[in-house]
């Protein structure tokens, strides 16, 4: 389980079927078969080394998440799995992506910037405003929601740690919806 508050960035190093090699800056070593949240997406990993690791990402995941079109060089956003005994500044954050959205727009304001991302229809019931959500693995509170979009504020520090300083309108994002929001939806559609 993660947190969705990102510890940093890395690049994507290599492709090589469904292997990818991700640069990385942690201190701490990693093991053989940990997780880490890659730009929101659970991964395993297989190799590492004390600047890249590698992860396998099989075809349906792919097709899940934004990694179908990643290519050598795009920036992801890192967060190792959260600790039982600490702080938990974000929200539950499984890192199983429910769809890719698209950044219709990005707008300053002040000393944040708005993003306003597309949503599909069938998965408008999972947000709330104020609710919690998950874009490329950072957890976010929906500021405002619209027909099929809602909108994220980010703060300076946000932008300044995170892949989405590079991201721009047209842009595909990892989103996961809050799972406490998707186990109440469940339990009240469930026959009585």
């Amino acid at each position: 389980m993660f947190t969705g508050i990102v510890e940093s960035t890395g690049k994507i190093l290599r492709i090589e079927k469904n292997f990818f090699t991700i640069s990385h800056h942690f201190a701490e070593k990693f093991s053989i078969g940990d997780s880490i949240a890659i730009s929101g997406m659970c991964a395993t990993i297989l190799d590492f080394s004390s600047k890249n690791f590698t992860v396998e990402i099989m075809k349906i995941s792919r097709d899940r998440t934004i990694f179908g079109a990643a290519k050598i060089g795009d920036e992801i956003n890192l967060e190792r799995p959260a600790k039982n005994s600490a702080r938990n500044s974000g929200h539950f954050v499984l890192g199983h992506v429910d769809e890719v959205g698209k950044i219709l727009a990005r707008k300053k304001v002040a000393d944040f910037e708005n993003f306003k991302i597309a949503i599909s229809p069938q998965n408008q019931k999972f947000i709330v405003e104020k609710g919690s959500i998950a874009v490329d693995g950072i957890s976010f509170t929906i500021s405002d929601l619209g027909k099929n979009f809602f909108e994220i504020s980010a703060i300076s520090h946000t932008l300044k740690i995170t892949n989405l300083s590079e991201k721009k309108a047209g842009d595909g994002v990892n989103l996961e919806f809050d799972i406490l929001g998707k186990y109440i939806l469940r339990a009240e559609n469930l026959p009585k």
